[in-house]
């Protein structure tokens, strides 16, 4: 048994513990998103006449700045941290948490009308400064991570290698960070303007393919055991959601309502939110759900069957 020094508790087992951070990742994204949105309620009941902003990313102007900035970025570390289920949920939520800081330090250009007390006179000079940090620590990661991989080739170790859809995943990331990298150092102007939308529909894209993904697996997981297989599981119910979302604010659009996008990426971030509530209470215990059952192999044809 391990020695624990006088006045102190053992701490919990590795597994546990490992449970418990699952937990309180998963828990930190609802309570950012309950955060962000009380924040905006907050901004909306102070502005006279209850104006809106036509986005959720214009409130970048607003008091609502610090609030907006801390969760996008939290919940892009939490993404990045959280280990999926499966290698292709793992490489989305990376993927999808790298994005969540450039869609914060990169705000939109145009300010709005709505309880602005931040114009965009140092708008540039932030993203300047924002995004060479933010590229410094995605770059510094992936080449950790590629050091790792080799060190850890070349000795004894329990730590299987990359799967081939993690090379693939770290492949796509480091081309994505060489694009966004080169883009940002010889077209500044193309990053300012366009950099926003790409790593807010980028993320969103990938969020919503790593709830698809999880109901998939929460199907195919229930086969075989005493659980309700439904064609239509909780996970599938926040795809339709989000999908429904999307199409809502797309007809808003069209009819010219102006807060159409705000809709959309308010519906999408509740949904976010409520999915990482439903996954927190399905893993409390288990903190990953266990690889679902492979297929069994089909039966070889008997020599009677061959005549």
């Amino acid at each position: 048994m391990e020695r624990v020094a006088d006045g102190q508790t053992p701490g919990p087992p590795p597994a546990l513990a490992a449970v418990k951070t699952y937990r309180y990742l998963r828990l930190a994204m609802v309570a950012v998103v309950v955060g962000l949105g009380v924040a905006v309620v907050h901004e909306v009941l102070r502005v006279e006449g209850t104006c809106w902003q036509t986005s959720l990313s214009g409130y970048y102007y607003t008091p609502v700045q610090n609030v907006l900035v801390g969760a996008l970025v939290a919940i892009g570390l939490c993404l990045v941290a959280l280990k999926g289920s499966t290698d292709v949920e793992d490489v989305l939520l990376n993927v999808a948490g790298v994005c969540a800081p450039f869609v914060a330090v990169v705000p939109i250009a145009e300010p709005g009308s709505c309880g602005v007390v931040t114009d965009g006179l140092n708008r540039n000079l932030n993203v300047a400064n924002n995004v060479t940090a933010v590229l410094a620590v995605v770059g510094i990661a992936l080449a950790t991570l590629a050091v790792l991989w080799m060190r850890n080739r070349s000795r004894t170790t329990e730590e299987p290698p990359p799967t081939r859809i993690e090379l693939l995943g770290y492949a796509g990331s480091v081309l994505l960070f060489g694009a966004a990298a080169g883009v940002f150092a010889l077209r500044a102007e193309a990053f300012d303007r366009y950099g926003h939308a790409v790593a807010a529909i980028t993320m969103f894209v990938l969020v919503v393919a790593d709830v698809a993904v999880n109901a998939v697996n929460l199907h195919r997981g229930r086969r075989g055991t005493h659980a309700p297989v439904r064609r239509m599981n909780r996970y599938a119910w926040i795809v339709l959601g989000m999908v429904g979302f999307a199409a809502a604010s797309g007809v808003l659009g069209l009819l010219g309502v102006e807060h159409w996008l705000l809709v959309l990426e308010a519906g999408l971030i509740g949904c976010f939110g409520v999915f990482w509530g439903l996954q927190t209470v399905e893993l409390w215990n288990q903190g990953l759900r266990p690889a679902p059952p492979a297929a069994p192999p089909a039966e070889a044809p008997t020599e009677a069957s061959t005549h």
